[in-house]
């Protein structure tokens, strides 16, 4: 019985999920290189849902880069619509009170400020030893074309929800 039951809702999810690629709300992306990790890693693939708000402080979001747009990038974001956002001593301050990032694997590099505007966020890598190609050389993302990450579905071993 709970085998069918499993069969049962992998099906209903896998027809959910095919209907969702269809309709174009869903789509599926490959991570190919470290800078998110340890959250994500060169070789996971992960689902992606169209974003039409604003994300929360946190969400990780793919979004295409501006003089480059068939070149997406994942990153999390950390600065909201509207907030000042400063990067000084290694940290992240916003609206004047220090971030608190469990998700980030090292000190942010260079001193950097930014008052985002109403349509737009900032967005960093969580690898930070690694990757400086986030709004620290991109500047403030437009919230526009964003998808937020909602699952890793491969590796098998690492199947699940990404740490948000």
């Amino acid at each position: 019985m709970r085998k069918s039951r499993a069969l049962g809702a992998a099906l209903v999810g896998g027809l959910l999920a095919g209907f969702g690629l269809w309709r174009g709300r869903l789509r599926r992306f490959e991570v190919t290189e470290d800078s998110m990790a340890p959250a994500l890693r060169d070789g996971d693939y992960v689902l992606g849902t169209r974003l039409v708000s604003a994300p929360m402080r946190g969400n990780v979001v793919v979004f295409a880069q501006a003089d480059s747009p068939e070149f997406l990038m994942i990153k999390r974001v950390v600065g909201l619509p509207g907030e000042s956002v400063r990067i000084d001593h290694g940290r992240v301050v916003v609206n004047g009170h220090v971030l608190a990032e469990p998700w980030s694997n090292g000190a942010v590099a260079g001193t950097h400020e930014w008052q985002l505007a109403g349509n737009e966020v900032l967005v960093l890598s969580d690898n930070r030893t690694v990757s400086t190609a986030d709004s620290r050389e991109l500047g403030p993302v437009p919230l526009g074309e964003l998808w937020k990450v909602e699952l890793r579905y491969w590796p098998a071993g690492r199947i699940g929800q990404v740490r948000q």
